[in-house]
């Protein structure tokens, strides 16, 4: 459904505002760390880890040899898929648009937002998914606000769980935005910082102050939302569903551990590998970000321009044992 020459143009519209929809919180980028690649497909080497965790290394005496041993090495596959969505915007569109309406712009900004809700779709369900991950709990709506919350119990735990798996702290937690709603009423956590705030700024529980009482690089909170309702013609179409929740409405977390940047040998939950590679010409592609492409062109038949927006990628859980899944955190 495209607007028409009637729907941009109003004898007395403003000038100076237009509005629009729009999520102002996508973290899909920020989860997992991006892997630029050569080929859109191709191989990626993991090691086994039960070598790395023996202890075998033994005394040697005089004229001996040392204990030898070795390590089993596997590879697996990554295989990048381009997501696109495009908008035509036809030449009466542009001619007859007012101040307040910014066809060239909107078509730019609508068909990226939805390539990042796209993605974001796709590390949520990747994320919240307790099939994809060595560790899940169901929380039992636990970490509601009241008494007999057992969030800060169900870190501790979990942080030890982790460790216990991979030999280091998980570092970064992804939790819903109504998951830390309870939180932020939560007695036994504001006791904790209580003594943090100011006269001007009192003590709350942010992401700033979880990430400090868990000792962790990151906490991240998921606000995005999608619409679930069918399309109908007057454009009227919402409902509104969380992306950031195993079951809906219920709440979910996501403890794991992530490196500070993509490396040999270290223990990654999960990687996005990115290809460059499919952008089309040179002179028709927008500056962008590293790896999302605007593109455009004209169908001279139509008499319109098409803006296009696209990523090519594949996020993969790349160890298993790295994460941890909380899942219906605030209601049962």
């Amino acid at each position: 459904m495209q607007p028409t020459v009637s729907s941009v143009h109003r004898s007395a519209a403003l000038s100076a505002i237009s509005i629009g929809y729009k999520n102002q919180m996508f973290i899909g980028d920020r989860v997992f760390q991006d892997v630029p690649v050569n080929k859109q497909a191709d191989y990626f080497y993991y090691f086994q880890k039960g070598a790395f965790f023996r202890n075998d290394a033994g005394v040697r005496g005089p004229g001996g040899r040392a204990r030898r041993g070795g390590y089993i090495v596997a590879d697996t596959e990554y295989s990048c898929i381009e997501r696109a969505f495009a908008v035509p915007i036809p030449i009466e569109t542009i001619n007859n648009a007012d101040d307040a309406l910014q066809p060239w712009e909107t078509g730019v900004n609508f068909s990226t937002l939805k390539v990042l809700l796209s993605k974001e779709v796709v590390i949520s369900t990747m994320c919240c998914t307790a099939a994809n991950w060595t560790s899940s709990n169901d929380a039992e709506g636990g970490w509601a606000a009241g008494a007999g919350n057992t969030f800060i119990a169900d870190m501790i735990n979990a942080k030890k769980t982790v460790r216990q798996l991979i030999g280091v702290n998980p570092n970064v937690l992804v939790m819903d935005s109504k998951t830390l709603d309870e939180l932020k009423q939560e007695s036994s956590l504001l006791d904790r910082i209580k003594y943090t705030g100011t006269q001007g700024a009192p003590a709350d529980v942010t992401s700033q102050t979880l990430a400090q009482l868990f000792e962790l690089d990151e906490v991240l909170i998921g606000n995005a939302i999608y619409s679930d309702a069918e399309e109908v013609l007057a454009g009227t179409d919402f409902s509104a569903v969380d992306l950031w929740e195993t079951n809906a409405t219920k709440g979910s977390a996501f403890l794991f551990y992530r490196p500070p940047a993509p490396a040999r040998e270290m223990p990654s939950a999960g990687y996005v590998f990115q290809w460059k590679g499919g952008a089309g010409h040179p002179d028709l592609v927008l500056p962008g970000d590293a790896y999302r492409d605007v593109r455009y062109w004209w169908e001279d038949a139509e008499k319109q321009w098409v803006v296009e927006a696209s990523e090519n990628y594949d996020a993969q859980v790349t160890m298993a044992d790295a994460g941890y899944l909380f899942y219906d955190t605030i209601s049962t």
